[in-house]
Formats: structure tokens, C-alpha cells, sequence
């Protein structure tokens, strides 16, 4: 009896290819995106903190508990306490958006259809390299096929070139440098914004998501920067920068901020 998988006879698949079908097939079944933050182990211990309590989670992946490696908050090393900052002298999350702190300007997206290809070959080499008893195979695996899948989807990029360019890029060094320098921020996932979101947010989302669904099948990866006390039950508005992790590699887009036209639930 002949087994096929993806369309090739089993037994006809390179070592490289052998390596890769797990996490190929994980990719395949999760309804998004790979997280290339909460699912790939890719928290820095320097990252201040990560709310990571909404994950989106691919079939497969733990979600964040008490005793899972994904904890519900990363924290810095303890350092020197700091006095602490007034509200008055706090650069809100909005303020951040308007002096285009996060964006990076020498940001280009590489789409040369060599280079892609290149660069394809050689993660798909990599997985080769990856052994359970040197190395978390299961996430390092993860890790290389959010980057084949961003990389297949990159060749696609000029039919989709006019809808990405509407929203500046960033780095997660960017984010990292900024809640460095403003303790009082945090990065964390948006579902538990979303009710509080503005009309204008709901339709950058679904717009976005429209988009990326349309590129491979997939839904996106939100994130927002805010206030840390804005992630706990909040009696005003809150005040979020939203993100979204880049179909096309471990980079990010900057989706806009809103502050007065947040919703307040209590008044409604």
C-alpha cells in the first residue's frame, strides 16, 4: 500500500522534509498565524513583562498556567526601584503612536523572489540540524515553520502590496527599547481589550484579518501596548496601541492608538 503525505509517497521524503511535516502540519491546522512571541518560546527575559493569559493557541500548544513554561507574566531582574513616575509625566501609549517612536524607518521588506527562496532552502536545511536531545526540537521546529510559512507567504507580497504598506513596521527590539525606557508599559495579547475597542479599531482588525486570511488562510496576531494598570479592570478608558504580527516574518505593523474614542462599557 502506497502512503502518501502532501502529495508525495511517504517513504520519498527527504530528512529535511521528515523533520519539518510535524510542525508543517501544526501550522496547517491552527485557524492563525504562528505566534512568533507566545508559541515559538520566543520571550527575551529582558522584556519587562508579556501578558500572555489570551493567547491565541495553534493545536497542540499548552496555554499559559501556573505551571506551564509559558507563565502568565515574564518580569525583568530585579533591579534598583525606581521612584515612581507621575500620571501627569507618563507619555501615554497614544503619545507614543503620535511621535512615531515605534516606527522603523529604515525598515524594507525584502521580497526579491532569490533572496526568498534562499532563504526558504535554508531554514528547511536547518531542521536537520535540530536534535530532541541538544535542543527543544518541538519548539524550535514551531520556530522554522513560522518562518517557511512567513517566507511562502512573502512570495505573494505584490498582490498584496497596497494594503500592507497602509501601516508602518516595526521590531520587537523597538518594543523591547520602549517598555524598557517606560517601565509603566506592557506588551500583552488584545482579546481582553477587544469589548472597549472603537468602531475604527473593530474594522482595522477585521480589515487586516480580511487581508490575511485572503494571503494563506490564516487569521492574525493581535497585540497592544497599554498602561500596565490598563490590563487589570479599569474604571476609565483605556488607552492601547494595537498591533499585529506580520504574515510575511518576525516583525510587526503598528495598527493605530486610540484613547478618547475608546469605549467605557459603564456608560453605555
Amino acid at each position: 500500500m502506497e502512503i502518501k503525505l502532501f502529495g508525495k509517497n511517504l517513504f520519498s521524503f527527504s530528512k529535511k522534509e521528515a523533520y519539518f511535516a510535524p510542525a508543517y502540519n501544526q501550522v496547517k491546522d491552527s485557524k492563525y498565524l504562528i505566534d512568533f512571541i507566545a508559541d515559538t518560546g520566543g520571550l527575551s527575559g529582558s522584556w519587562g513583562e508579556l501578558d500572555t493569559t489570551f493567547m491565541q493557541i495553534p493545536n497542540g500548544v499548552i496555554a499559559s498556567s501556573g505551571t506551564n513554561t509559558l507563565s502568565n507574566t515574564i518580569t525583568l531582574a530585579k533591579s534598583t526601584p525606581k521612584s515612581e513616575i507621575k500620571e501627569e509625566d507618563k507619555l501615554t501609549p497614544k503619545g507614543v503612536f503620535n511621535l512615531k517612536l515605534l516606527n522603523d524607518e529604515s525598515f524594507v521588506l525584502k521580497t526579491d523572489p532569490t533572496y526568498v527562496e534562499e532563504q526558504l532552502n535554508t531554514f528547511k536545511d536547518k531542521l536537520s540540524l535540530i536534535k530532541s536531545e541538544e535542543y527543544d526540537m518541538a519548539r524550535g521546529t514551531r520556530e522554522i515553520a513560522s518562518i517557511v510559512s512567513r517566507m511562502e507567504n512573502r512570495k505573494k507580497y505584490p498582490d498584496f502590496k497596497d494594503f500592507y504598506e497602509e501601516y508602518p513596521y516595526t521590531t520587537t527590539g523597538k518594543i523591547e527599547d520602549l517598555v524598557k525606557a517606560h517601565s509603566y508599559l506592557k506588551l500583552g495579547q488584545v482579546a481582553q481589550f477587544v469589548a472597549d475597542m472603537p468602531k475604527d479599531a473593530v474594522e482595522t482588525m477585521k480589515n487586516y484579518n480580511k487581508n490575511t486570511d485572503k494571503l494563506c488562510g490564516k487569521q492574525a496576531v493581535f497585540y497592544i501596548i497599554a498602561d500596565k494598570k490598563d490590563f487589570e479592570k479599569s474604571n476609565k478608558r483605556r488607552d492601547p496601541i494595537l498591533l499585529a504580527q506580520s504574515p510575511f516574518g518576525h516583525f510587526w505593523q503598528i495598527l493605530g492608538a486610540w484613547d478618547k474614542e475608546m469605549m467605557f462599557l459603564g456608560e453605555l
